[in-house]
């Protein structure tokens, strides 16, 4: 029998591509739906056109899950800590496999779970868990993807594309997983249909566009651009000293951004082997292709 998927947080850079997906995939399914703010319903006239069907209440309540075989969460930062009681609701509604907000780097690899930025994750993977052990049918799935290629190179990492600068909490040889956000939706609704492997109930689809270094990564840019990027990377104990000073004063935002501003510099978006792209029938775009196609729409 087809799954029935509801997606949650799909108004968000991820959540509409994977709408997209879910749309030329229509056939494969049965119900697939977006769960939706009432306040926000009018977001998704257009996909309702298409097959997929607005759920209008909360993710906290469990009748809104109802008829559902899958969830896929994709939650940002302000909400990810609400995801353990996203998961009650969504068992309480019927629902067996779970996908957590992840899509991005191993917090296991070298302890990156101790790291602030993903402290609501291994909260979420913890609870995860813990419903996995009480509730003998539940199963969850972890997308690791590495980051986002359309952003690898951008602001937030310390990356000026215009003016042709970096500053990096980080080091050069740090190194890097890519992936696009085409193949990362491809992957995902792709995986729904993968078999569950027997007498489990975690499954990590492991998958990567490109790995490479940071200053692999400069050079690329200073390659596409035909310039020569002027690059300073900052001890990242720096931008720790700065995410302390906000947590200290309670400025949570500031607190994540800071953490954030070394995931990549300081090589803590990583996917290592093995890897899983062999399960799929498609092969990722290559990073040199993706920012070739961003630079020139930027």
């Amino acid at each position: 029998m087809a799954p029935s998927v509801l997606l949650i947080g799909a108004s968000g850079a991820l959540g509409r591509p994977l709408v997209e997906e879910f749309q030329r995939q229509r056939a494969r399914f049965g119900r697939v739906a977006i769960l939706s703010d009432p306040a926000k319903v009018d977001k998704f006239k257009e996909v309702q056109k298409n097959g997929i069907e607005v759920i209008s209440g909360s993710f906290l309540d469990f009748k809104c899950y109802q008829g559902f075989d899958v969830v896929i969460s994709l939650t940002g930062n302000g909400a990810m800590r609400l995801q353990p009681a996203m998961i009650e609701a969504a068992i309480a509604g019927g629902v067996r496999h779970f996908y957590p907000s992840e899509f991005g780097t191993d917090i296991e690899h070298k302890n990156f779970w101790q790291f602030r930025y993903f402290r609501d994750k291994v909260a979420t993977r913890d609870h995860l868990a813990a419903k996995a052990k009480e509730v003998s049918d539940f199963r969850y799935t972890l997308m690791l993807v590495g980051a986002f290629s359309e952003w690898a190179a951008g602001e937030f990492s310390g990356v000026d594309l215009k003016n042709h600068t970096v500053v990096a909490y980080g080091y050069p040889d740090a190194e890097l997983s890519v992936t696009g956000m085409k193949d990362i939706v491809r992957y995902t609704v792709d995986s729904i249909l993968l078999p569950f492997p027997e007498g489990q109930t975690r499954r990590e689809i492991r998958v990567r566009g490109d790995h490479l270094t940071w200053t692999q990564l400069i050079g690329l840019l200073e390659e596409i651009q035909g310039v020569k990027y002027q690059v300073t990377f900052i001890d990242p104990q720096e931008a720790a000293k700065k995410q302390e000073e906000a947590r200290q004063r309670g400025d949570e935002d500031a607190e994540l951004m800071w953490a954030g501003k070394t995931l990549g510099p300081a090589g803590r978006v990583v996917i290592p082997l093995p890897l899983d792209n062999d399960k799929f029938d498609f092969k990722p775009e290559p990073l040199k292709e993706i920012l070739l196609r961003t630079l020139k729409r930027n």
